[in-house]
Order: structure tokens, then sequence, then C-alpha cells
């Protein structure tokens, strides 16, 4: 880690960073005193996971908004080593946001709202007209809307009718650059967003709440899906489905 304390910076360039210093970083997000945030892959290559793992530790390290930039300097090593002390204004930032996060209890509430709606389905079938579609204002495909609303009634900021989100690329967009308080995972818990490719193109069409995973290997998961009748047969409602691990693009946590 001494070459990233002694004055080296790191931050999103192309062709990106690639170095020993960066790897050690690297790790230093995913293991260190205060908490992890996950980087991805430690390869030593600065990419936007790296960025956005940055962007979280100066969240919940109490850095102010404007700091919040995703670029890794050595005071942030210093913090996350201990070599460093938290400020009075960013131990005072931190419980702030420790204590709004538990009294949100956003994760859980969330996905109590969903298990809720099991079963609440499309009036009438194949029209796309449901609860949260009418909410979001849109009416079309209403897998976003649904975990949208979720989020929404459970007090998050992240999303707004009409505004964030009836589209995954999106939102998966926005939680790679951990933008609008979303943050890319590799590790879901129950409440974290799954994002999927269902149909193998690259690209995302559709998202679910995470439940569970049903094999020790993480090959299968549980989740709580807004199914619009665009799927066919058996759509049209809030369903818990079993989806494959390689129909996933990535797992999203909210943050607030």
């Amino acid at each position: 880690m001494d070459a990233v304390t002694h004055g080296e910076v790191l931050h999103l360039t192309s062709p990106p960073m690639r170095s020993d210093s960066v790897r050690a970083a690297q790790e230093l997000l995913l293991h260190n005193q205060h908490g992890t945030y996950d980087p991805g892959a430690t390869d030593g290559v600065w990419g936007e996971r790296s960025a956005a793992a940055t962007r979280r530790a100066q969240y919940w390290l109490g850095f102010p908004e404007r700091e919040v930039d995703g670029v890794f300097t050595p005071e942030l090593a210093d913090l996350l080593t201990g070599r460093g002390e938290l400020t009075s204004a960013q131990k005072a930032m931190r419980a702030r946001r420790t204590r709004r996060a538990n009294r949100a209890r956003l994760w859980t509430d969330a996905f109590d709202f969903a298990m809720s709606e099991l079963g609440t389905h499309e009036e009438p079938p194949g029209s796309n007209s449901c609860e949260f579609s009418e909410w979001y204002g849109v009416r079309g495909p209403w897998g976003l809307m649904f975990i949208s609303w979720c989020y929404a009634m459970a007090g998050s900021r992240a999303f707004a009718p009409g505004r964030r989100y009836s589209y995954a690329p999106h939102l998966l967009a926005d939680a790679v650059r951990s933008a609008n308080r979303l943050s890319v995972t590799e590790r879901p818990l129950q409440g974290d967003l799954v994002i999927y490719d269902l149909d193998g193109d690259g690209v995302a069409d559709h998202a679910g709440m995470f439940d569970a995973w049903r094999d020790a290997e993480w090959h299968e998961l549980r989740a709580i899906e807004g199914v619009s009748s665009c799927f066919g047969e058996n759509a049209g409602e809030v369903m818990l489905r079993s989806r494959q691990a390689s129909e996933v693009l990535a797992f999203v946590h909210v943050r607030g």
C-alpha cells in the first residue's frame, strides 16, 4: 500500500490506469477497518467498479457530497488503513448517514412491500394496466415500475413516478456509476435488486427483487418480480420466480 499512500492519486482514465498501486487500492477497498466497499476484481485495472467502490467508501466515511467523486487519494488510503483519523465533521456525517439507513429500514421494508403484492395482476389481462403502471404514469411493461414502487413506498429517494425507473438499462447505468444512491454488488442480500438479460443479447431487459439463493453453489436464485404480460402465458402478475444465475447481469444495492 506504500505506493498508494506516497502521493499517487487513482482516477478514471482512458485507457484505464494499470499498476500494483491500483491492485493495492482495490484490496484495501475490499478489506479495511471500516467495512467492505466491493471493487469487483482486484486485477490492478482502475475501472468503473473501482471508482464506484471509492464513492461508497467516501460516502460511508462521512465525506461531504461534493467530495464523493470516486477519486482514490493517499488521504483516503490512510483513513481505510487506520493511519489517518476521521475529522469531527466526517464522524458526525458518518453517524447521521448510518442512523438514517438504520431508521429507514429500506431493504426490509421494500421487500415486505413486494411480498405483500404477490398475486397482484393486470386488469384486464394483457393490458399492462396495474397498480404499478398507474402509479408510474406509463402504460407498458411494468417490471421496473414494480420494484420502483416498492422502494418508493419504503421511503427511498432513488425512485420516483414518471422519472426513475421504468427501463432496466437506465437503472443499471446509474448503479455502475454508483449514482442516485445505487451501487452494484456481487454479494446480494434480501431486498437487493436483480438485473436480468433474459434473451442473452448483453442488454438489461428485466429486473426483480432478490430473495435468496436456491443452492449452495449460487447457480439458481429466487426473486420477486413484476412479470408483465409481454412475457407471454402465465404472466401479468407479481410472482416469485426462480432464475438461473447465468441470466443475471448485475445485482444492485439501494443505499438510500
